[in-house]
């Protein structure tokens, strides 16, 4: 009886001890969480009156986040976000995210790629109700042009033509011809027409930025050049490439982070989305002939989000 009552109680004994073993191991190999404190403009913070925010989160060696990452208001800490981060500092959410007000009701919650909201995404007020939001085109660069002088003539060959992207653009539509001096004049409106499109509230950006595309390719009475010009060009949004194209005689070095880069082609209409906050456009002409002077015309209209 004594030898029957010790062997279950020392199988007992040793499953307990390797469950102890195991649980250890795997607690072992999580990520410890990290507890950072903000001020009421997300910047960090170490002190205590002015910590407004607090996220808990997991990093690994890198620095990276794992999994969710949660932020609280303080000192209540009641959950103010939730959801996946590919990058912080700035913060570049990803996957299905969700956020509140102090109140507890629901503010957002919908799917993000890279930072950029998708279809799903919903917002609503404070009091509950949902917020509605509409695509609405506005001209951000009114029909313009610039006379860029040939390689061997007196005069810049270049031209930089700034962009005042209105607040809330989503993306932007832009029609560009390049001809030589004596070519038929080019002459088009856009703003007109593009504020007449009647853009459905479900309409994806993309979407709508391509039925703006296709209405101001439509536009134009001019009849085409008889030979094409010797050109190339960017679009940026940094003030510092285009201040080195104008510096360089008509070349960006870095063009990774230009939105178009072309060259020879004279005539063309398309549309771009941009990063949120992109407040300006710079668009870099060059003539590339050694002779003959062109002139350069452009319009751009920005896509904007109206909520209400």
């Amino acid at each position: 009886m004594i030898r029957n009552f010790y062997l279950p109680t020392f199988l007992c004994l040793a499953s307990i001890a390797g469950y102890g073993q195991t649980t250890a191991s795997t607690t072992a190999n999580l990520a410890p969480v990290d507890t950072a404190y903000f001020d009421q403009d997300w910047e960090r913070t170490n002190i205590p009156e002015d910590r407004v925010y607090a996220r808990i989160a997991r990093h690994d060696a890198a620095g990276n986040t794992i999994g969710t990452v949660r932020d609280y208001y303080l000192p209540s800490w009641k959950k103010q976000w939730e959801g996946k981060l590919a990058g912080e500092n700035p913060d570049v959410a990803t996957g299905l995210c969700t956020s509140w007000y102090q109140n507890g009701r629901l503010q957002s919650r919908g799917t993000y790629v890279q930072g950029q909201k998708q279809r799903d995404f919903q917002e609503w007020r404070e009091d509950g109700k949902p917020v509605k939001c509409r695509y609405v085109y506005q001209p951000a660069l009114e029909t313009s042009t610039g006379k860029l002088h040939s390689y061997y003539n007196e005069g810049s060959s270049r031209k930089v033509f700034e962009v005042i992207l209105p607040a809330n653009t989503a993306g932007f539509v832009y029609k560009l011809d390049i001809r030589d001096e004596g070519e038929p004049p080019v002459s088009w409106s856009t703003a007109l027409a593009l504020s007449s499109i009647v853009i459905d509230p479900t309409m994806s950006t993309a979407t709508a930025l391509m039925a703006g595309s296709k209405v101001m390719a439509a536009q134009g009475q001019s009849t085409a050049p008889t030979k094409s010009t010797k050109c190339h060009w960017y679009i940026t949004d940094n003030p510092n490439d285009a201040l080195q194209f104008v510096e360089t005689k008509g070349y960006i070095k870095d063009t990774n982070r230009c939105y178009r880069v072309a060259a020879n082609i004279c005539q063309e209409t398309r549309q771009m989305t941009v990063q949120p906050g992109t407040e300006r456009l710079y668009i870099c002409v060059n003539n590339d002939n050694s002779m003959t002077s062109a002139t350069a015309t452009v319009s751009v209209s920005a896509l904007t989000q109206a909520c209400k």
